[in-house]
This record gives C-alpha cells, sequence and structure tokens, in this order.
C-alpha cells in the first residue's frame, strides 16, 4: 500500500502540494464554521488539564473538528495511506503534536502502543472508535485498550446539530450548514480496567447513543 511515508521522490512535490493545500483549505473551513455556529455544551465538564482519550462516532467527526478547532499536547492514531496527507495537514495545524501511523490492518497495534505510551506521558487523544471502516457505531477495542493500558480515562462526545446534511459512505457523516447550533453532550467519564471491558463497551457505547 502506498503510505505517507513512502511516496516515490518523483512525485513527492505533487503529493506535498496536494496534502497542503487541501488541508489548509480544509481547517479554514472548520475555523469558518466554528466562528459561524452557535456552539453549546451539556453534560459533564471537560477535564482541565488531565490526560483523556475522547471517544466519538465516525459520522461525527467534521463536528469534532469544528467544535475543537484548536487543542494542546494530544496524539492522535490516523490511517497511514497517501491519500489522508490532508487530515494529517489538519491534525497538525489544529495543534496535534504526534500522528502515529496505523489504524485496523494496518499497522494497527504498533500505532496503537505509541499513542498509549504517549498518554502515560500526560498527552490527551481523541478516536472514531468505529473506524476507519466500520460497522458504524460498533465500538471498537482500540479505545478500551488505551485506557485501560495508560489508565487514562474515556470521554465519550455525542453531537447534535440545528441544520446539517449528511454524506454518503458506512458512516454518513454530518455536515452543519453555516449559523446554526451544534450541542456536545459529554458523557461520563469512564474508567477502563482488566475486569470491566464488557461494562465499560456498554457505558461507553450508550453515553454516544443517548
Amino acid at each position: 500500500m502506498l503510505r505517507v511515508d513512502n511516496i516515490p521522490w518523483y512525485v513527492k512535490p505533487f503529493f506535498l502540494f496536494y496534502g497542503y493545500s487541501a488541508g489548509i483549505l480544509l481547517f479554514g473551513y472548520l475555523w469558518l464554521m466554528h466562528a459561524t455556529c452557535k456552539i453549546k455544551f451539556t453534560g459533564e465538564p471537560l477535564p482541565k488539564n488531565s490526560a483523556a482519550v475522547y471517544c466519538i462516532w465516525h459520522t461525527d467527526l467534521v463536528f469534532y473538528f469544528i467544535v475543537f478547532p484548536k487543542v494542546k499536547r494530544q496524539v492522535w492514531m490516523n490511517h497511514p495511506a497517501w491519500y489522508m496527507k490532508p487530515i494529517h495537514v489538519l491534525l497538525n495545524l489544529t495543534g496535534v503534536e504526534h500522528i502515529c501511523l496505523g489504524s485496523s490492518g494496518n499497522s494497527g497495534k504498533i500505532a496503537l502502543e505509541k499513542v498509549i505510551g504517549y498518554l502515560k506521558h500526560g498527552y490527551s487523544t481523541a478516536i472514531a472508535s468505529d473506524g476507519p471502516a466500520g460497522p458504524a457505531k460498533e465500538l471498537k477495542s482500540g479505545v478500551l485498550f488505551m485506557s485501560r493500558d495508560a489508565q487514562v480515562p474515556v470521554i465519550p462526545l455525542r453531537f447534535s446539530c440545528s441544520r446539517s446534511y449528511r454524506l454518503g459512505g458506512w458512516d454518513r457523516k454530518f455536515i452543519p450548514h453555516l449559523f446554526s447550533e451544534i450541542t456536545v453532550v459529554v458523557g461520563e467519564a469512564v474508567q477502563v480496567k482488566k475486569d470491566n471491558l464488557e461494562i465499560s463497551t456498554t457505558t461507553i457505547t450508550t453515553h454516544l447513543n443517548d
């Protein structure tokens, strides 16, 4: 598979132009949406100055970036395929300091171990826990292992919007309209342990779906 880290030298200039131009355009779009949409938080308070695993569904990724266009001390695990370069540029522009290349079936275990290492040193992360290819709204084990092994809580985030439309694809991402209202419901923190994997899965899924 052609990855962002093994692009042949003779196409690299075109690849970088594609990645940075598209990534900067996405970043500008997200800031425009952040500036024009009304954003409201409900539920539990967000943790301050402490590491956490922020858990969302893949369908809500655009909401997440609009609500949080700038972050501090974050590490992300992200798909390594070449076409993901604009997303990696976007993540860097939002303030994500480290991107661990990997996903299910693509060096996922190695990337997961790297993320856990950063979490142990005080970084936070955000993860679309049913990605990268579904099934939609089916919690995968990566988010549980991050919390369990790094001993940091999972914070489920659920989003709704007054006016939006949906894309095609397996996850049917929501795209809000300009000047709409986005509501973020912050769920109860869940600390995953060796002996509560099943109940943690149920609790996190319930918070994401309610």
